[in-house]
């Protein structure tokens, strides 16, 4: 079932809600089309950057990451994930597809050092915060969001069995090995209840 945000997104809310979190030291743009389905024109880039730290989620090598870009011509458009000067930053991102990600609410901020440059949009709620956001607690965050999730799930499980019985993973006890060569099927054979093997009779030949 798809939930449907009314507001944006606050920073706890991004880091729980994004399946990736990476740090990026430099990205690509390898190329630019319209985005068609967009209500006023405006063109989308496609880059491709190698994480130098993923925080949360799979290390999958390179990424292939789609954001908007502004209006006008592709020269013109002002990219917030690869900036001029080219400084680190931070991503949240969503898969798109199998094979490519778009950042959650246009959440990508540079690094100054290890302080993660929030903007203007992202409503602060980290409890009791105090100063700048850095790495450091950046990770502690998505560790923290991580074991509540499971904790969650865990009391979702005790409360309702039917729903573990369905969403739990089940242990594997044992794994079926092939057969020898040479061996044959334990099946029964299913042109013979019994399991022996049908072979033709051969009628007595009468005596004389």
């Amino acid at each position: 079932m798809a939930t449907y945000l009314t507001s944006t997104p606050t920073l706890l809310q991004r880091i729980r809600d994004c399946q990736a979190v990476v740090v990026l030291r430099g990205s690509r743009l390898e190329s630019v089309t319209a985005d068609h389905e967009a209500r006023e024109e405006r063109q989308l880039g496609t880059f491709r950057a190698t994480p130098a730290e993923v925080l949360k989620g799979d290390d999958e090598g390179a990424l292939t990451i789609r954001m908007p870009g502004g209006t006008g011509s592709a020269e013109q458009v002002a990219w917030r994930l690869a900036p001029e000067d080219q400084r680190p930053q931070v991503a949240f991102l969503v898969r798109e597809s199998r094979s490519s990600w778009v950042p959650y609410f246009s959440s990508v901020f540079p690094l100054d050092g290890e302080t993660v440059l929030l903007s203007e949009e992202v409503e602060d709620d980290r409890p009791g915060a105090e100063g700048a956001l850095d790495l450091a607690e950046l990770r502690a965050l998505i560790t923290r969001a991580a074991e509540e999730a499971r904790e969650q799930q865990t009391r979702l499980w005790e409360a309702e069995p039917e729903v573990a019985a369905r969403t739990r993973p089940h242990p594997v006890l044992e794994s079926p090995e092939a057969p020898a060569p040479g061996a044959t099927s334990a099946a029964p054979d299913a042109a013979d209840p019994g399991g022996a093997s049908a072979a033709p009779e051969t009628p007595e030949s009468p005596e004389e």
